[in-house]
């Protein structure tokens, strides 16, 4: 243990009653104190000496988990793609979603169909190699994704937090009907740098609409499928289904949920002059739209995870895992601490926990989370809750900080002074266990991951640091 200086404008009190006032003169000092000076061991307070530690050795014991699932409704990101990821294996994602329309559309009789096209903006969102091609898969859905509403699986079981923050929605999990014969396919290099990805529907697809609404028009219909929106996709077109084909390799990319669209263009009188337009079809109910988020992580150390289970780091590789949108996070135990303070008079002055990215595991196009977030748990593994952050509200998290210079001390590190104040001196025998993950949304919208150094991780190590003081006789 080292003896350090401290300044501090918040000292938590914890452990046994203290020993006279000299608690009271030393927190009083450390508030007061303006210029940091060394707090000696034998300088005497009263009839006793005060002493402040530096301490990064207590026990942290880590492990990756598997929340089981996601609500990936209502993010306004669409998800496709997939990439091959050297530690998590097999990463892909589709998505479902309807189109529909307002008003009617009624083409006149000297109107005429030209094509039509699937429009899908950029959201700027990727993630892996998207110098690679794929090839993407259109389908039409035969029925309407329905929202289910969370239950516990035992009347005593505890619902996550992931979960029953969203009342009801779609999960990364689900997946819906569609016609296994595809609409189209189209081979492309994603450019999420660009205003959109076009791809062009068959024509026979786009005449068919056309004519069924010109008729309709021509007969005056007013419960027709293109004069009735809720008919449109009760009754006609159920949706669609993208989905990238299972050999391909490189990235999966995000589009703007609010943008997409089909567009029909045809052409039409104008005066004397037949001119062409278009009419839209956008994303119509935008809760049932959702992203179902694979991962095949049998070749991987973690192809035993499995919901609410663990795998110690220990066992991989003295490294843990965090993955945005899959649903994997880091269980975070501290099984010494309470015991080493139910034995001392001590003020808590300062606390964090600081993790560290495994070196080489990350780049510009396999990206960390740029924040990572706190939650609570038990031994169920299940997402309680957030951890309390210091304002009580909001998440209790920690943003990337990266060592530009050498990337050796690229590190998140989490305030914990608080959480753990009221930890010691809660009647539990032990810390509650913490999880770490990525903060809703982007937990839900996005496939990043990182790479994390456990205690035993020579070069990258995680670490609980506290500062406390103490009375001694």
């Amino acid at each position: 243990m080292k003896v350090v200086s401290k300044r501090a404008s918040k000292a938590i009190l914890v452990g046994k009653p203290f020993l006279g006032y000299a608690f009271v003169i030393f927190v009083l000092f450390l508030i007061s104190c303006e210029d940091p000076g060394i707090l000696k061991g034998d300088q005497n307070f009263g009839k006793s000496s005060l002493r402040t530690v530096f301490v990064d050795t207590f026990s942290v014991v880590t492990s990756t988990i598997l929340v089981d699932s996601l609500p990936t409704t209502g993010t306004n990101q669409l998800m496709l793609g997939r990439y091959q990821d050297a530690y998590l294996g097999k990463v892909s994602a589709s998505t479902y979603f309807q189109v529909g329309y307002s008003g009617s559309f009624a083409p006149d009789q000297n109107s005429s169909f030209d094509s039509i096209g699937l429009v899908l903006p950029y959201s700027k969102y990727f993630y892996g190699d998207t110098t690679q091609t794929q090839t993407i898969q259109i389908h039409q859905m035969t029925s309407i994704p329905r929202l289910r509403t969370p239950l516990p699986y035992r009347i005593d079981d505890n619902i996550s937090f992931f979960v029953a923050a969203t009342q009801s929605a779609i999960y990364n999990t689900s997946q819906a009907n569609f016609n296994p014969v595809p609409i189209t396919t189209a081979s492309v290099k994603f450019s999420p740098n660009r205003d959109s990805l076009y791809i062009k529907l068959p024509a026979a697809f786009g005449k068919n609409w056309f004519d069924l609404a010109q008729a309709d028009a021509i007969a005056g219909t007013t419960n027709s499928y293109f004069s009735n929106p809720n008919t449109f996709i009760t009754d006609f077109f159920n949706g669609l289904h993208l989905v990238t084909d299972a050999s391909g390799n490189g990235s999966v990319v995000g589009f703007r949920a609010n943008k997409v669209k089909i567009r029909l263009y045809y052409k039409k009188l104008f005066g004397d002059l037949l001119q062409q337009t278009y009419f839209d079809f956008p994303i119509r109910n935008a809760s049932a739209q959702f992203n179902s988020i694979q991962s095949d992580r049998s070749a991987t150390p973690l192809a035993a995870l499995t919901g609410r289970s663990s795998i110690s780091s220990s066992l991989t590789g003295n490294t843990t895992f965090v993955q945005s949108g899959i649903g994997l996070a880091t269980k975070v135990e501290f099984p010494t601490l309470k015991g080493f303070f139910s034995e001392k008079n001590f003020v808590l002055i300062n606390a964090s926990l600081e993790i560290v990215p495994v070196q080489n595991t990350y780049s510009t196009s396999l990206r960390v989370p740029n924040s990572l977030a706190l939650f609570i748990t038990d031994q169920s593994n299940v997402v309680l809750n957030r951890a309390p952050a210091i304002d009580r509200s909001g998440y209790l998290s920690a943003n990337i900080l990266y060592d530009f210079e050498y990337g050796v001390n690229t590190k998140y590190s989490f305030p914990l002074v608080n959480f753990l104040g009221s930890e010691l001196v809660s009647s539990l025998s032990t810390i509650t266990p913490l999880i770490i993950a990525v903060a809703p949304p982007i937990y839900y919208s996005e496939v990043n991951r990182v790479v994390l150094g456990d205690q035993r991780n020579l070069q990258h190590k995680i670490k609980l640091k506290i500062n406390y003081s103490y009375v001694q006789n």
